[in-house]
């Protein structure tokens, strides 16, 4: 930076981090306007003086340290605090002094750096002094007293372009422009972040050129105020040229790209457009490899290279889980992605268990109408057999899925099935249409194992068609919800909650794999596999017409690659249409580990029931799958 005034110092300074160099430059140029200066003293008690001390070393001189001053904010004492070389071990290969006269020369290179800190965070007039004071039992107190005097705020921050002394389209000129607010501190990462937001609010208004030559901070110690000027090459303005795509031995047709692209050719040029435009080409889950350019400029435009290189467009997925409840199970999809060059994906899945073996294809058409819309159809022939019923169904259904926001998804859809349930009512054949309506909220940060954020689903479904050629009506209702906090790196906090009803006469109007149930390894641990709920007389499930479950997981991640989990939960089916938070609910609770694997970890649990009903439930129950609980 320039200064007003040649008076900078040549002394080597020691390596500071990157703030606190800015702030070693912008202290530099002090320019003081007033007549004349005074000097502040400030005299600070030893009881009021707040300090930081740790244990003497093992070698070299013994000593402790505190920084004495009065109304240090924590914040920056700790900087402070950070900024110093003395300790007690060698740390980045500097032992602890040796000597009396090395301990002050420390001291007051320390001294130095904590001055840079005060800077760094607009203390312009601020000082810090080192003395070092004889302690009991033979030791040394080094004492830094920090005097902060007023904060300089900032009172101008322009900016001025080369070669474009009258300014010009998208060249802001203030840095208020950009947000910033009046009477603010001139701190180095304050001065940085708005050079950072000038920088980039060029990129994205047709400057991709746009650097920075220098910067200029003037402080007026008399009036504690601070002017920064930015001198900036902008260059020359640009619009978006033609787009030319490259995608060698690729099948994505190319007009299909072009409708994932966010600029259009002529638009002011944008870098965040680019990055945008990116983001949609990586989000397609086509493509291995996606590099966007600028090519050269041709009468003011910048054509737009777009090289892509395809994935392979096929995935076969094989999983396996297991619990001593539902017994084991294998399933196995193939993934046939980009069908007709245009993103579309078509997946066809065989499980077999030993409750239930099924058969499904599914497929998804993106941008179906319109961008933020998708095509949905699928397709499933089931066999189950469980304690609860024995079912054959086939069912198929097609919908629309809409991403309403960046956390919200809706779809509209209908299906028909086809089914034949046999349980305690008897055997009931069931030809019912439905109309699913959706709406999900998803903030979560991992799809297997989150850490953070939100996930809930709201889902409601009227039914209609006949039961045994009788004609049978009915409404399915069912919210559920999840949540995750992480108040340190390795300790997460899960809680899960579920509530669902279904607006039926009866429950043998509901077929069997559309009623509600609760227990297993996804629902309340610790009980069998549908077994939280009404029992008939063989203590065989029946399911119902409401349900209520809530979860609680502490997740400790004890290793790299290996985490315990401490779980509670709770939860019922009810016969009755609605249940109630004074129904008695089911409670199991147990241990698990997790090992983590690339592709999500590895779940192991074992549960206990709390309230272990006679002749019914186990002592214990173990689950094993891919992923957490919820």
């Amino acid at each position: 930076m320039d200064s007003p005034i040649e008076k900078c110092s040549n002394r080597k300074r020691r390596a500071l981090p990157f703030l606190l160099a800015l702030a070693a430059l912008m202290a530099a140029p002090l320019c003081a306007h007033a007549q004349g200066e005074e000097t502040q003293e400030e005299s600070v008690e030893a009881e009021n003086a707040e300090g930081f001390s740790w244990e003497q070393p093992e070698e070299g001189i013994a000593f402790s340290t505190r920084i004495a001053g009065r109304r240090i904010p924590d914040y920056l004492r700790e900087l402070m605090q950070n900024a110093r070389s003395l300790k007690p071990d060698a740390q980045d290969g500097v032992p602890p002094p040796a000597t009396l006269a090395q301990l002050r020369r420390r001291a007051e290179e320390d001294a130095d750096a904590m001055k840079e800190v005060l800077r760094s965070e607009a203390y312009y007039s601020g000082s810090v002094s080192s003395s070092v004071r004889q302690a009991e039992g033979g030791t040394f107190e080094v004492v830094y007293l920090a005097v902060l005097g007023p904060r300089t705020m900032i009172r101008n921050f322009v900016m001025k372009y080369s070669g474009h002394p009258d300014g010009g389209p998208g060249l802001v000129e203030s840095a208020t422009e950009l947000g910033l607010q009046p009477e603010r501190a001139a701190t180095a990462a304050r001065v940085i972040d708005f050079t950072q937001k000038t920088i980039t609010h060029l990129h994205n208004n047709g400057y991709p050129d746009a650097k920075l030559d220098r910067r200029r901070v003037i402080v007026d110690l008399s009036a504690s105020l601070a002017d920064v000027t930015l001198h900036i090459t902008a260059g020359e303005r640009y619009v978006f040229g033609p787009a030319l795509i490259s995608n060698e031995d690729g099948r994505t047709e190319t007009d299909y790209v072009r409708e994932l692209m966010t600029f259009r050719q002529g638009e002011v040029y944008s870098r965040a457009e680019v990055d945008a435009t990116q983001d949609a080409l990586r989000g397609t889950g086509l493509f291995s490899g996606i590099a966007i350019s600028s090519a050269d400029p041709e009468a003011g435009a910048l054509p737009q290279r777009i090289e892509l290189t395809e994935r392979e467009p096929r995935t076969v997925r094989l999983g396996v889980k297991w619990s001593s409840a539902d017994g084991a199970g294998v399933s196995g999809s193939w993934e046939h992605r980009n069908i007709f060059g245009r993103a579309e994906k078509l997946t066809l899945g065989l499980s077999i268990a030993e409750v239930e073996q099924s058969a499904t294809a599914d497929f998804r058409k993106p941008r179906f109408l319109r961008p933020d819309q998708s095509l949905l159809a699928s397709f499933e022939i089931a066999h189950e057999d469980s304690d609860a019923y024995k079912e054959d169904r086939v069912k198929a259904g097609v919908s629309l899925e809409r991403v309403l926001s960046e956390t919200w998804t809706g779809s509209l859809g209908v299906t028909f099935q086809l089914s034949e349930t046999e349980d305690s009512n008897g055997r009931i054949a069931y030809q019912l249409f439905g109309v699913p309506l959706t709406l999900k909220y998803d903030t979560a940060d991992d799809i297997l194992d989150p850490t953070k954020g939100i996930r809930a689903t709201l889902s409601g479904t009227p039914y209609f068609g006949a039961s045994d050629e009788k004609p049978s009506t009915f409404t399915k209702l069912e919210a559920v919800g999840s949540t995750y906090l992480t108040p340190v790196e390795e300790l997460t906090f899960a809680f899960r909650g579920r509530y669902g009803m279904i607006a039926a006469g009866e429950t043998a109007d509901v077929p069997g794999s559309t009623r509600f149930y609760a227990g297993g390894g996804g629902s309340v641990r610790g009980y069998g596999y549908q077994m939280a709920g009404p029992l008939d007389a063989q203590n065989d499930p029946e399911g119902g017409r409401s349900v209520l479950e809530a979860n609680v997981e502490a997740r400790y991640r004890a290793f790299e690659d290996i985490g315990v989990v401490a779980f509670i939960d709770g939860g019922q089916a009810y016969d009755k249409l609605t249940p109630s938070f004074s129904d008695e609910l089911l409670w199991g609770a147990g241990l698990g580990l997790r090992y983590y694997t690339p592709i999500g970890p590895v779940r192991l649990d074992v549960a206990v029931p709390l309230n272990r009903r006679k002749n019914v439930d186990d002592a214990f129950q173990i689950y094993v799958s891919l992923g957490q609980a919820f």
